[in-house]
C-alpha cells in the first residue's frame, strides 16, 4: 500500500478546511538527533567497558586458576609425602603459601578492574541523560 507524501496530506487537509492552518502545538516535532561527538564518546566508552570486563573476567580466571594449583600441590604434597602428621603438614603449607599469596596478589587488579567498570558505567548513564534530555539543559 502506497502512502502519499507528508506535505500532499497536509495540504490536502488545508485545502478541505477552506485553507486554515494547523497549529504550531499540533504538527509533529522533528527529531533532533544525537550530538555526533556525544555519539563517538559513547561508543568508545562502550568499547572501554567491554575491554574493562573482559580483564575483569582475564583476572578471576587467573587468581582461580592459582589457586586451585596452589590447593593441588598441597594436597599432593600432604597425601604423597610418608611420615607424621606434622611433617606432611609442613610439606603441604609451603605450596599453600607461596603460591596461594601470589595469586592474592590477583586481588589487587581485580578491584581496580572493577573501579573502572563503575567509573565508566557513570559516564555512559550521564551521557545517555545528556542525550534524552538535551532540551532541558
Amino acid at each position: 500500500m502506497h502512502r502519499p507524501p507528508v506535505e500532499a496530506v497536509q495540504s490536502a487537509r488545508n485545502n478541505a478546511h477552506g485553507g486554515a492552518q494547523t497549529p504550531s502545538f499540533a504538527r509533529p516535532k522533528t527529531r533532533n538527533t544525537a550530538d555526533p561527538k556525544v555519539t563517538r564518546e559513547l561508543s568508545t566508552l562502550l568499547v572501554l567497558l567491554m575491554r574493562e570486563r573482559i580483564f575483569l573476567i582475564m583476572h578471576w580466571a587467573i587468581f582461580v586458576t592459582l589457586s586451585l594449583i596452589g590447593f593441588g600441590l598441597a594436597m599432593k604434597c600432604y597425601t604423597e609425602f610418608h611420615g607424621d602428621d606434622m611433617s606432611k603438614l609442613m610439606m603441604a603449607i609451603t605450596p599453600m603459601l607461596f603460591i596461594n599469596l601470589t595469586a592474592l596478589v590477583c586481588l589487587t587488579p581485580i578491584k581496580g578492574t572493577k573501579r573502572e567498570i563503575e567509573r565508566l558505567q557513570e559516564k555512559i548513564a550521564y551521557l545517555k541523560f545528556t542525550v534524552r534530555f538535551k532540551h532541558l539543559l
